[in-house]
This record gives structure tokens, C-alpha cells and sequence, in this order.
């Protein structure tokens, strides 16, 4: 059986790839967005974290390492730009790794990952962006990892081109979303999101953990 699916927390999109590099496990890795936009983060994250003279270690990401590159093998990426594609191919997960030629036959004894990137900031410019909304993708993933029979997690990444972007990053977790899709939503001073509702944390931990650390 899968373990209780997790959110983790790493501040951007690289921290969150040395981390899925670190297991060494089988990862499926669904960006929540195009492939263009998704290589614009990580080399906008790149050059942040490269010319951070404060940075205690540097990321194998910026480096070329032997073990780096068989690591990578071990991941496999999906991109899908909207809420539709993401819930389509979440239905057809279990079905994907199980006829997954790429795969070695003693790899599927292996620990596996479903590691899901920016699924609530996908969510923000949409109607669903509510807790009903949440609810059924939340719901859909979960399902989708434990017919799966591997474990899950999300992660929600700051926008490394626009760090003060309040529609990506941990922070959204924190955010009050309506009840209802396509209710009334209000932005405040600061461009967060208010009004009646519920925080996407307490929506999502119906179903997650949420880890304690933060990188």
C-alpha cells in the first residue's frame, strides 16, 4: 500500500528536484503547467541560487555529476497546463505505470513517487479555486496514487521570476478560498485573496500530511 500522502515544503522549483534526486526513487514528477514555462522557472531558480554568496552548498543541479545523471533517469515528467489535462491524466496513472515499457520488470518493487508541482496555483486563475474545486482534485489525486500503490505528495514552489507573485509558493496554502466554485472572490491591498471561506490547508488536509520542514 502507498504511504498517507504528503505536502512538502521547498521555496523553489530546484530545491524540490535535489529532493526527488536525493531518493533515488522511480518519480513521476506532473508540472502543473507548460514545458516552456516550467524551464523558465528552473533557470530563473538557477541563477538565484547560483549567485547566492550566503548559500552554504551549492545544488547538484549546478553541477555535472556521474550520480547526478543516473539519478535523473529515475524521473519521469508530465506537463500539464490546466485543470482538465491534469485530472485526465491523473485518471490514467495507474494504468500508465503499469504498462510502462521504460521500466525495468524488478523496478516496480522499487518505492515510487507521484510528486505533483503547483497543483493549488493551477487552481488560482480558475473558478475552481474553492474549496469544492480543491476538493475533487485533491480527491482525484489521492485516489489516482493509491490504485497507483505509491506514494504521493505535492509541492507548491514560489515563482522564481516574480518572487512577490502571491498566486504561487507556500503561502497559498494559507489562503481563504470559497466554499463554491465560482464564488465571489476578493483581493486585498496586498493582492491576496479574502473574504468568507476556508484556508487551502484545512481543505487539503482531509486527505494530506503536511510535512514540518521548509527549505
Amino acid at each position: 500500500m502507498s504511504s498517507t500522502p504528503t505536502v512538502e515544503c521547498y521555496e523553489l522549483v530546484t530545491d524540490l528536484l535535489q529532493k526527488l534526486l536525493e531518493t533515488g526513487k522511480i518519480t513521476r514528477l506532473i508540472v502543473c503547467g507548460t514545458r516552456t514555462e516550467f524551464l523558465v522557472q528552473l533557470s530563473a531558480a538557477t541563477r538565484t541560487q547560483s549567485s547566492d554568496s550566503n548559500a552554504e552548498t551549492r545544488h547538484d543541479l549546478l553541477t555535472k555529476t556521474i550520480g547526478l545523471l543516473a539519478n535523473s533517469s529515475k524521473i519521469q515528467l508530465a506537463f500539464c497546463p490546466s485543470l482538465e489535462s491534469l485530472r485526465a491524466y491523473l485518471a490514467v496513472i495507474p494504468s500508465l505505470l503499469g504498462s510502462d515499457k521504460s521500466l525495468e520488470v524488478d523496478q516496480f518493487d522499487e518505492p515510487q513517487v507521484l510528486a505533483i508541482l503547483d497543483l493549488v496555483a493551477l487552481h488560482t486563475t480558475t473558478t475552481e479555486f474553492s474549496a469544492q474545486g480543491l476538493s475533487r482534485t485533491f480527491a482525484t489525486a489521492v485516489e489516482s496514487a493509491h490504485y497507483a500503490r505509491i506514494e504521493l505528495m505535492l509541492c507548491e514552489c514560489s515563482n522564481a521570476v516574480d518572487p512577490s507573485s502571491t498566486d504561487w509558493g507556500a503561502r497559498l496554502w494559507d489562503t481563504q478560498v470559497p466554499l463554491l466554485n465560482g464564488s465571489l472572490r476578493i483581493r486585498d491591498d496586498s493582492g491576496a485573496w479574502g473574504g468568507h471561506g476556508v484556508p487551502v490547508r484545512r481543505v487539503a488536509e482531509r486527505w494530506f500530511g503536511f510535512s514540518n520542514h521548509t527549505t
